[in-house]
């Protein structure tokens, strides 16, 4: 499994492995809430904009991972579906313009990084929505929408600003 992509596939096994070790009474049936749900919202961002980092940046991997996850976690906890909406969205929200930048040339040093900040993320986006009461200003269809416009908005480039200063130039 992929999860979304290979350079996000760290996320979803990571707060599945937070789900059962960490998580108090956590059951297998939660589990497969957890990969469900997580696999339905990867499905939306994949046919109304993209999970390709070519296409749209890492946020189009690790933001749509991030997100996977977080509304995820919230129904393996039992959360309502607007929880869920929610979670994903917050997981999307705080990675939107985050763009591909491999150092040397090599995708690793950012993606293992980007990959543990997105568990992390995930996590505190499914603790805020099951917090948060009625009322989400940003639905998850917005911020899908917002994801592939803000990628348009940039002009594309396979190298970015952290490649060129810290020397790693693309090979």
């Amino acid at each position: 499994m992929t999860a979304p992509t290979n350079g996000a596939a760290g996320i979803i096994p990571a707060v599945a492995h937070y789900y059962m070790q960490f998580v108090p009474d956590a059951e297998e049936v939660g589990l497969l809430r957890y990969f469900l749900t997580a696999s339905a919202i990867g499905i939306l961002y994949k046919e109304n904009a993209s999970i390709s980092g070519a296409e749209v940046g890492c946020q189009g991997e690790v933001g749509v991972a991030c997100s996977m996850s977080a509304g995820g976690l919230v129904a393996a906890l039992g959360g309502t579906n607007g929880q869920v909406e929610c979670a994903a969205e917050i997981g999307m929200e705080h990675n939107l313009g985050m763009t591909c930048d491999p150092i040397g040339g090599l995708v690793q040093i950012p993606c293992i990084e980007r990959n543990a900040m997105g568990a992390v993320k995930a996590i505190n986006a499914c603790r805020i929505a099951m917090r948060e009461g009625e009322g989400h200003k940003v639905s998850l269809d917005q911020v899908i929408q917002t994801m592939y416009q803000t990628w348009a908005g940039y002009a594309v480039a396979v190298q970015g600003d952290l490649a060129r200063r810290s020397g790693g130039e693309r090979n």
